[in-house]
């Protein structure tokens, strides 16, 4: 026989209007027994169970039917049953928990507190520390407004022996207190975080902006100096009192801080930068160089080569006759590699060394000179005769003045000069130096500018010479002026090497040589230098009709063979690897950009991949932070990468924004690993970080 439900429910009306609750409940439960999806009834009957005082059918009940509303997405009757269930149980841990989170969902930020609070007093009272800080902080997530419960938060990490995680709670009440104006509670704040930990770089952040604010400067320099005291050389105070000294004006204790912090951290050179702003603003432009000039390296080479020049050209342009802001002007130059403008740059500097006495300074303008524009016969005359007058012997000056020149640069000698491989060969003063350490002297005389070789000084005579035939030295020069051609060709001066062709073939005619000359600047590679007679002797058993074949010469020399090329990559690669775990992050970065130069995105290998996430890495521990982006971001225009690699790069470019406190686009990256694995590494936390710092 069938269940009539329709029956059941007129006959449960019926006693409910009899009174005769006992009855009721009878058919009700029939009715939910037979149908176990009438969630309606089923919430009736706890009412009914509850007002004749069974109390556990009645929490069956409602546990059911508040479970289901949750489920479907239902929270305002959810949070209704559960509220029936709370006053047969109350402060029970369970519907409190589910309670708060139903409230959270809604957005009713005060009931959900309320329930957080009793979660978090009852696991306190129980000793369960760690529970209770989940729930302090999910008060502090959802209330923006409750700054007292960050102390609540480093109080209790206290208790549990966690230093760090008490400091950072004291740092985000201050930021919370700072952000009222409750400029008292935020001073309390940040000084106990540094109580707690002397060199915690956000506690001593906030009270400096606290002070700063405030006009209190000279509080916020006795103050740092007072912990400096106690943690003698601590660089996270070094940086903040250079900046009091110099809101303070006294511009000379912020030079010496600035220059004892990037003694001990190398990455805070952009300090540097900051400076020499500051000291262009109060017109003290010596000053402004010589921060400059012991940043330049790590500037350029770590890519803010455009602000660098940027405040160079400020100095020249309120001291067009500044002698180290135009030597500046023409480091940078020469890093660009524009020929022009380096051109321009070396002549301003030969000019001015000139009238300033310089010699160092004019003989080392003018040895790049007589390279750059050896039909200007003036620059060559020129350094003859300031050789002769001060009787060196050789035309080699020496590059030392960005090292030499200034105050303090000295006390930086520790720090590693990047290494940047862009040539074959460098050009170092009057020196050519070979990739293999081998120093090719330029040698300059009244008619001509030479590169030596192995010839010895009586190897190369004037015309004229009783000593040698004028047929022996015309080949001689020819061989020079070939192998001149090749050096313009290897360090990529393409227009100059063109131009020396067509003297070249003006004077010597067009020869077998000069057609393959103009064959590898055609090739736009650098190549072996190899010399003329080399070459001659190679063709002599051939079709000396036969143009020159840059592929097939390449091929004999054994260049960019593709097991060369792996070898290579591993060397250096490995190399890299060593060096950071050495710690030698410098060292370990040249390593890895030259083993990245050699493999390429798509070579359908991971070997780029590794560079670019190292690089990444090394980057971020050498506090570079915009660096570490770039190649993140190249590593993830990979082709084909896998999850776990996405993964891996999202969750590193959200820890970079994260360090740079950029925490809406961190938190976009942490979103994206997050909808990937919930589970990866601490991407919850790392969430829950953001919202908080939102």
């Amino acid at each position: 026989m069938s269940f009539d439900k329709i029956k059941a429910m007129r006959n449960a009306e019926k006693f409910l209007a009899q009174g005769k609750i006992k009855a009721a409940i009878g058919e009700y439960q029939q009715v939910v027994d037979h149908d176990s999806k009438d969630f309606g009834t089923m919430n009736l009957l706890g009412d009914l169970y509850s007002k004749s005082g069974e109390t556990k059918p009645a929490l069956r009940n409602y546990e059911r039917v508040a479970e289901h509303y949750s489920k479907q997405g239902f929270s305002q009757k959810a949070i209704a049953v559960y509220n029936k269930i709370n006053k047969i149980q109350p402060n029970s841990v369970e519907v409190s928990e589910k309670l708060a989170e139903l409230y959270k969902t809604k957005g009713s930020v005060t009931e959900a507190k309320s329930h957080y609070v009793v979660l978090a007093e009852n696991y306190q009272s129980k000793g369960r520390m760690v529970e209770a800080l989940a729930m302090w902080k999910q008060i502090a997530l959802i209330d923006p407004t409750n700054t007292e419960v960050f102390l609540t938060i480093a109080e209790s990490h206290l208790k549990e022996g966690q230093t760090e995680e008490a400091v950072n709670a004291f740092a985000d009440a201050g930021d919370r207190f700072m952000s009222r104006g409750l400029f008292g509670n935020a001073e309390t704040a940040y000084t106990s975080g540094l109580g707690c930990l002397a060199t915690h770089q956000r506690c001593i952040d906030g009270i400096v902006n606290l002070f700063v604010g405030q006009g209190r400067v000279a509080a916020a320099i006795e103050k740092l100096e007072g912990i400096l005291a106690d943690n003698k050389n601590a660089r996270e105070i070094l940086g903040a009192l250079s900046d009091c000294y110099l809101e303070a004006g006294d511009r000379e204790k912020a030079e010496k801080a600035v220059i004892k912090l990037v003694e001990q951290e190398p990455a805070q050179y952009p300090k540097f930068l900051s400076m020499a702003k500051k000291f262009v603003e109060h017109s003290e432009f010596a000053a402004a160089c010589r921060m400059l000039t012991m940043a330049s390296e790590h500037m350029i080479a770590g890519g803010q080569a455009e602000e660098f020049v940027e405040v160079v050209r400020a100095v020249l342009e309120h001291e067009p006759d500044n002698l180290d802001g135009v030597r500046l002007l023409v480091r940078f130059c020469t890093w660009q590699k524009d020929e022009e403008a380096l051109k321009d740059s070396l002549r301003r500097l030969a000019d001015l060394a000139q009238i300033s006495e310089s010699v160092d300074d004019e003989r080392f303008a003018l040895s790049q000179l007589v390279i750059l524009v050896p039909q200007e016969a003036r620059f060559s005359e020129r350094l003859l005769e300031i050789n002769t007058e001060y009787g060196f012997e050789d035309a080699n000056p020496t590059n030392s003045m960005f090292d030499d020149r200034f105050f303090g640069v000295r006390s930086l000698e520790h720090i590693e000069e990047p290494i940047v491989a862009e040539a074959d060969f460098e050009i170092v003063g009057a020196v050519i130096e070979s990739s293999n350490g081998q120093a090719i002297p330029i040698e300059v005389n009244e008619f001509e500018m030479t590169i030596g070789t192995s010839e010895s000084e009586d190897d190369l005579q004037l015309p004229g010479s009783s000593d040698v035939p004028l047929d022996n030295w015309v080949e001689a020069r020819r061989e020079r002026e070939a192998e001149s051609i090749r050096f313009y060709i290897e360090n990529g001066y393409a227009e100059l090497a063109e131009k020396a062709i067509e003297e070249f073939e003006a004077e010597f005619g067009t020869t077998q040589e000069s057609l393959e000359l103009r064959g590898l600047v055609g090739a736009g590679e650098p190549v072996a230098v190899a010399s003329a007679t080399d070459v001659a002797e190679e063709l002599d058993g051939e079709d000396n009709h036969k143009l020159f074949d840059i592929d097939e010469f390449r091929s004999e020399l054994g260049l960019e063979e593709p097991e060369a090329a792996d070898a290579d990559f591993d060397t250096k690669y490995h190399t890299a690897i060593a060096y950071k775990e050495m710690g030698l992050i410098e060292q370990a970065i040249a390593e890895f950009q030259d083993a990245a130069a050699i493999v390429k995105p798509n070579d359908g290998t991971r070997r780029f991949f590794s560079c670019a996430n190292l690089l990444g890495h090394s980057f971020m521990e050498n506090g570079m932070p915009k660096l570490a982006m770039q190649w993140y971001q190249r590593a993830l225009e990979i082709p084909d990468l896998n999850a776990d690699e996405k993964q891996a790069l999202w969750y590193e470019l959200g820890l970079v924004h994260e360090s740079e406190s950029e925490y809406a686009e961190a938190g976009k990256y942490f979103e994206q690993v997050y909808a990937e694995n919930v589970d990866y590494r601490d991407v919850r936390e790392r969430l829950k970080n953001m919202a908080i710092a939102a």
